[in-house]
């Protein structure tokens, strides 16, 4: 017997979704995608909640990218629950840099920020962390896919979980990363090409999780980190570590002053980019024989509805999604697995810029569900609640508002 339980839980304008794979005997799987919210002071104290009900170890944490209603509560997270593998997109400086000047422009100045964009590898390890995974987006030049083969199957613990990643990271200590002398190479990998497949089996059975982040894009950002150290006074040292190092407290010492936030914001404004465009999607899908019987429920908002067809849940993050190209470039990703998505988590909050009806369209049997708070004008907009119709729900604050999903599996004898 195979038991799966997803949820998005009732957070507002943010992201925490966690999933739980059981398997009796064999023992038992949690992940969790994103961990954050706008309204950082109510949300910590969910989580306070939410780790004392459901004490767990995570064997993979997903951060879609780091905008701060994604990852406010994560040293609340890591503070109580212990956390093997975290997977996270792999930014340029440019893209630190304009990340931490778009947050500054919003206001949020949050400490924890700065030690996450100043050395992301330390910040998670720091926190307990096993092991540090950047998924680099796919460069032109580069093969879309994944390569064959994965590395070699990795022993959970002694009760029979192996897990592959495919493909297989490679060492975080190459020429062109360089890791602090307090952290083990082994603990900094990287996974080049856009997407990877992390299979968690015993025997036939387990989960698949497939986890996407676009395409690397020429950038409009040349010239910001130049413009930052003339602002701050400070230069970036290149370390070849992903981060902004000691630069990222120099611009924190900078912004506690109205004078120099002003300075700052219009660095900002100066600058076209998006910390969307390496936002990760997460595709988790069971893993079954083709003899068993299998069934699955979803709760939404004031009704349930039930199959026995084959599922899967999709988040996506702040995932930059509205143009053709990259649409496709995500189709292609997930292709046949659309089919059997049961919940797609929508872009951005539903937001109008991201998406429009096409991605509702790949996934025909889905819920559509918008991470927002209650009332928000723009998430979601108008034109995806319009395309959405009855298949749209939200998950604000409100406890009622959660979606969650279970999915068993078992032998036909």
């Amino acid at each position: 017997m195979l038991r799966v339980k997803w949820i998005q839980h009732a957070v507002g304008h943010g992201g925490f979704h966690t999933g739980h794979l059981d398997v009796p005997g064999e023992g038992t799987f949690n992940w969790a995608f994103d961990c954050g919210s706008q309204r950082t002071a109510k949300f910590n104290e969910f989580l306070a909640t939410w780790a004392r009900r459901s004490p767990m170890t995570l064997d993979w944490l997903f951060v879609s990218h780091f905008d701060t209603d994604h990852v406010s509560g994560l040293d609340s997270l890591m503070s109580r629950t212990l956390i093997d593998n975290v997977m996270v997109p792999y930014l340029n400086e440019r893209e630190f840099a304009y990340l931490l000047l778009h947050e500054i422009a919003r206001d949020n100045l949050d400490r924890n920020l700065f030690d996450l964009v100043a050395d992301p590898t330390g910040y998670f390890v720091s926190r307990g962390a096993e092991r540090v995974i950047y998924l680099r987006g796919r460069q032109p030049g580069d093969e879309p896919g994944t390569s064959e083969g994965g590395g070699p199957d990795r022993p959970k613990d002694e009760s029979g979980w192996y897990t592959v990643v495919n493909p297989e990271p490679r060492p975080g200590s190459d020429p062109n990363m360089e890791v602090g002398a307090s952290i083990s190479p082994d603990r900094t990998q990287i996974i080049d090409g856009g997407v990877c497949e992390i299979t968690l089996h015993t025997r036939t059975i387990g989960l698949r999780l497939k986890p996407y982040r676009a395409p690397l894009q020429p950038y409009a950002l040349r010239g910001i980190i130049k413009a930052v150290e003339h602002l701050v006074g400070a230069a970036l040292v290149g370390s070849h570590q992903p981060g902004l190092g000691a630069l990222a407290y120099a611009v924190a010492r900078h912004a506690r002053t109205p004078a120099g936030r002003a300075g700052l914001r219009s660095i900002y404004k100066h600058y076209v980019g998006s910390s969307n465009r390496a936002s990760l999607s997460l595709l988790s899908t069971p893993i079954i024989s083709a003899d068993m019987h299998h069934h699955w429920s979803l709760h939404q908002p004031h009704w349930w509805s039930t199959g026995g067809s084959e599922v899967a849940w999709l988040n996506t993050g702040d995932a930059e999604l509205l143009r053709p190209a990259d649409l496709g470039d995500w189709q292609n990703c997930y292709g046949d697995d659309l089919a059997n998505v049961r919940v797609l988590a929508l872009p951005h909050h539903g937001s109008d810029k991201n998406s429009d009806a096409a991605i509702q369209e790949l996934c025909p049997e889905a819920i559509l569900v918008a991470h927002a708070r209650a009332p928000s004008k723009k998430h979601p907009g108008d034109a995806v609640v319009a395309a959405a119709g009855d298949r749209l729900v939200s998950v604000t604050e409100e406890t009622g508002s959660t979606v969650a999903m279970s999915y068993t599996a078992y032998d036909a004898n």
